[in-house]
């Protein structure tokens, strides 16, 4: 017999992440002329159209209507007949595929073996942002939040930690981070709440000094987007250009400074004009991540086309001087 969850139909209502336990009968009182459609709704988008009854007038949730009924019953849905997951459902397929009869592939992985997993995953879920692919986005943010999920059931086995200390501290961090929500600081606008968080992540993480912001950053971010960060943490104490113009005089005075080095120093002079190009777009408001990005796939098509062209007229790309290759490339890149 299944267990019967009973609950409000304003709180099912009211609550934005309401699920149902996993095989258990719910019941939903409290129906009302006014809230039946609403709830209705709501009920199909989290367990689908599963089999319902309205004081003992059964039918699929989609063709049940209210007639003065007070309480709603919705059947236990097995679980492989389930149309809606919820969070919860994610987290007890992973506990099943790594159980002793689970996958043999799933119960071999640590932490380390799928690290690299939530890179590949994450940018692959920026790519479908940038190419505003909304049923890629769908996917990849499932598989985004599968590498978490992952994590957390792979911690709970080796008694490291849980899904719940997960969500927990995910949780405070998210309260204790937005004292101008959760607390008595007050924000006006986006610049305002963004200083809230940061003297509050600040505060969370015991750092008094620039410099230890600085050192908390993951090295393992793309350097773009770590020297970004460290510059943005250095302007907000006044250690920065005024503006893109005067900083791009950095750039060249670091462009000069790479094409005079020798071998020992050709590297650290290369990272200082990266460093300073990163800086000039920052101060113009450009993510150098995403403009690189942008810059490789635009060069990428570009020359697919000069190549086709190439191919297309009986030659080989390696039988073209430079000077005719450029000359085909301005010309693909003056049709776009």
């Amino acid at each position: 017999m299944s267990d019967v969850y009973r609950v409000s139909a304003g709180s099912v209502l009211q609550n934005r992440a309401f699920t149902v336990p996993q095989g258990a009968e719910l019941q939903v009182e409290g129906l009302g002329e006014e809230n039946f459609a609403p709830l209705r709704d709501k009920l199909l988008h989290i367990v689908g159209d599963v089999s319902a009854a309205l004081d003992g007038k059964e039918g699929r949730l989609s063709e049940l209507t209210y007639a003065g009924e007070k309480t709603l019953t919705l059947a236990a849905t097995p679980f492989l007949e389930k149309e809606r997951f919820g969070f919860y459902d994610l987290i007890y397929i992973i506990h099943r595929l790594r159980d002793e009869d689970g996958c043999e592939w799933d119960k071999a992985q640590t932490h380390e073996s799928i690290r690299t997993n939530a890179v590949e995953e994450a940018l692959e879920l920026v790519e479908a942002i940038n190419n505003h692919d909304l049923p890629n986005m769908l996917e990849e943010t499932g598989d985004v939040l599968l590498q978490g999920a992952f994590h957390a059931v792979i911690a709970e086995g080796a008694k490291e930690y849980d899904v719940y200390d997960v969500l927990s501290s995910m949780c405070k961090k998210l309260i204790f981070r937005h004292p101008h929500v959760f607390g008595t600081v007050h924000a006006d606008n986006a610049e305002e709440a963004l200083a809230a968080w940061e003297a509050a992540k600040m505060k969370e993480k015991h750092q008094n000094t620039v410099t230890e912001r600085m050192t908390h950053i993951a090295g393992s971010l793309p350097q773009t987007m770590r020297a970004n960060k460290v510059q943005k943490y250095a302007g907000k104490v006044g250690f920065d250009f005024p503006n893109a113009e005067e900083s791009a005089t950095k750039v060249t005075e670091e462009l000069a400074e790479f094409l005079a080095a020798d071998e020992k120093d050709k590297e650290m002079e290369g990272g200082d004009l990266l460093f300073a190009a990163v800086n000039t777009l920052r101060k113009r408001g450009v993510d150098p991540e995403m403009a690189l990005l942008s810059s490789v796939d635009k060069f990428i098509k570009r020359f697919s086309r000069l190549e086709k062209r190439v191919l297309a007229s009986g030659r080989k790309m390696q039988d073209l001087g430079i000077e005719e290759l450029d000359r085909i490339y301005e010309e693909v890149k003056g049709e776009e």
